[in-house]
């Protein structure tokens, strides 16, 4: 299946909020027929709409299915390695899995690695010793935890994890992945920006001063699918930080090396709130920015035009879908090596009325 964007006059407008979970492995189409010209963050001034242009998305993600099917339920011990607690998106794969897990008549452990890889090695050798019957695994350092793969997939514990390879089905010792769909939330986000600022108008980019993997693909999929969508991509600049003050570091260099840019587009919400900051502290008007992960953070920005549009990352889905293919593998179900979460949605500050956060998200969950 092709998703295709169309940009120029008459933009189509938004879809309205869909429900949070997916019912299982399913097609998906894209998340909105074309994007939605939003209220500007810094009172854009609306671009003269160039010749329509037509840009079809196509990655790995159009044709994996969306989660796994809907297992039995069964009094089974399953377990999380979330990364850092305290982090809202990573917290609500944990909520998401337990709400999910007790509904089937399991138990979830949820372990905290605190930001440390050693930590994390020895938590997931713990769980071996536990013998849970299956480990959903949110790798700090996806090598560093390869010997204890090892040992759990020698051990028959069911491993599944998030983002392991973007282009392939290589993913080594576990028996699937499910992806966050990066690639189509840049899509959106791209689309979105170029509907605000016109084809031919210059961005910039904003990732974050460490390599993460997730993150490096989604702004080199943000600067693909920006040029595809007739955008010039200025250069990039990076958030030493992670948060909003880091965003605004790295605004204020974009602005300094890229005067002429006409918006921003970041690796998450904090970054685009800070780098509109950055806008605002000197005086430029009229530039846009985009976020990604669709938190309560890029929730609230995008209602107080801080920011023009996030990209609302469906992670209720994948903390539902990691609990039902760690079961589906125990009930001696083959289950797909790459599967992906429920559709990323475009919020803007025209339907970010509707938009349910995460947390309603959970409260509307089952099993």
């Amino acid at each position: 299946m092709k998703n295709k964007l169309v940009l120029g006059a008459g933009l189509a407008a938004v879809a309205l909020f869909a429900a949070a979970c997916s019912s299982g492995s399913s097609t998906s189409t894209a998340s909105s027929a074309a994007p939605a010209e939003s209220a500007p963050a810094a009172s854009a001034p609306a671009a003269s709409a160039p010749a329509a242009t037509e840009v079809v998305f196509e990655s790995i993600e159009t044709n994996v299915p969306v989660g796994y099917d809907k297992p039995e339920p069964g009094d089974l011990t399953i377990a999380y390695l979330n990364p850092f607690g305290g982090n809202e998106f990573l917290d609500t794969l944990g909520e998401s899995m337990k709400v999910t897990t007790e509904g089937l008549g399991g138990t979830l452990i949820e372990l905290d690695g605190k930001g440390s890889v050693d930590d994390q090695v020895s938590q997931l050798d713990q769980l071996i010793a536990q013998g849970v019957d299956g480990i959903f695994v949110f790798a700090l350092d996806p090598n560093a935890m390869k010997p204890s793969l090892a040992k759990a997939k020698a051990a028959g514990i069911a491993l599944i994890t998030i983002d392991e390879n973007f282009t392939s089905d290589d993913i080594g010792d576990y028996n699937s992945q499910i992806l966050q769909r990066r690639d189509e939330a840049a899509f959106l986000g791209a689309g979105q920006m170029a509907s605000i600022i016109g084809p031919g108008a210059s961005i910039g980019t904003m990732d974050f001063a460490i390599a993460v993997p997730s993150i490096v693909f989604s702004i080199e999929m943000a600067k693909k699918w920006a040029t595809a969508f007739g955008l010039t991509v200025a250069g990039n600049a990076s958030n030493p930080s992670d948060d909003i003050a880091g965003g605004e570091i790295a605004g204020t260099e974009l602005l300094a090396n890229y005067p002429d840019i006409a918006g921003v587009i970041a690796y998450n919400d904090p970054s685009a709130v800070g780098a509109s900051a950055a806008a605002r502290s000197q005086g430029k008007d009229g530039l846009a920015f985009g976020g990604q992960n669709g938190g309560s953070d890029g929730l609230e920005a995008v209602a107080g035009g801080r920011i023009n549009y996030t990209i609302q990352l469906d992670a209720p889905s994948i903390g539902q879908f990691a609990a039902w293919g760690l079961y589906n593998i125990n009930q001696g179900k083959d289950v797909p090596k790459t599967v992906k979460a429920g559709d990323p949605k475009l919020i803007t500050t025209e339907n970010v009325g509707s938009a349910m956060t995460w947390a309603d998200q959970l409260a509307a969950m089952g099993g």
